[in-house]
């Protein structure tokens, strides 16, 4: 009796390897694609301090990009971070040319319905790729919090890639004691969806503030003279670095769990 029992259960177990292969055979594992609709312009805000304790920020001013340098530094730095999280993965990085796509980005997934043709050209697009699953990088809007030492300074409202200019603050480096007055902050405020290639559903989304202060103590009178006197290889370097700071942190919180299979998500 001991002995038909066990081999009852070595019975049992060999099925469950079994139907877990055959499982396994027939489901999909996780393919990506890369997509960065965020690089199509650069923004600048400038805070002018008026006399006494009135102050005035500027209109905004945003200045389109034909170039895809930046959202191609976007996709190659989330392809670089999720390969650290998950080495071997498959991933294939895209861009696009299609105005429709920038201006819905962030609205096609927040508002479906509004957004039916821009969405089913994305899905197209994904299918032609042949990946159960994307990455999409996108600008993301919110109050400026832009850290000096003991606190954060900004005013309005920042969204994407650029730069923000208080033209007259005053800052004092804590290790030199070198004043300057006038900061220039590049910024990178983005959001990364990982979305169903298939539905466009949003499985995971991360958002990113990211930014560095610049000062300089130099003849350079206000950050707006700090700005026009930075050459414009050292201005693009900034965008990259702050770009990929930013891409870095939202993919590590979209993408930590691992690459599984299509219909074990589907099933959770």
């Amino acid at each position: 009796m001991f002995a038909m029992s066990l081999i009852r259960t070595a019975v049992g177990i060999l099925l469950l390897l079994g139907s877990m292969s055959a499982w396994a055979e027939n489901t999909p594992v996780r393919s990506y694609a890369v997509l960065s609709l965020a690089g199509d312009a650069l923004a600048l805000h400038v805070h002018r301090h008026q006399v006494g304790s009135r102050t005035e920020s500027a209109p905004r001013e945003v200045n389109a990009i034909d170039d895809p340098v930046f959202d191609q530094a976007a996709v190659i730095a989330a392809r670089a971070a999720f390969l650290r999280l998950h080495p071997g993965a498959k991933l294939q990085l895209m861009t696009t040319q299609d105005r429709g796509l920038y201006l819905a980005q962030n609205s096609m997934f927040e508002r479906a319905e509004a957004h039916e043709e821009d969405r089913a050209y994305l899905k197209k697009l994904l299918k032609e790729l042949g990946v159960t699953h994307a990455l999409v990088i996108t600008k993301f809007r919110s109050v400026p919090e832009l850290k000096l030492v003991n606190t954060t300074v900004g005013s309005g409202y920042l969204e994407g890639l650029g730069f923000y200019i208080d033209d007259m603050i005053e800052t004092r480096n804590l290790k030199d004691q070198t004043s300057s007055r006038g900061m220039v902050v590049p910024f990178a405020y983005l959001r990364v969806r990982l979305i169903d290639a298939e539905t466009l559903s949003v499985l995971k989304e991360a958002m990113s503030k990211q930014s560095f202060i610049i000062t300089r103590p130099s003849a350079d009178s206000s950050g707006m003279e700090t700005f026009l006197n930075m050459p414009s290889g050292e201005k693009t370097g900034h965008i990259r670095q702050v770009l990929e700071d930013a891409i870095a942190s939202t993919v590590q919180n979209v993408a930590a769990e691992p690459p599984i299979s299509v219909e074990r998500d589907r099933k959770n």
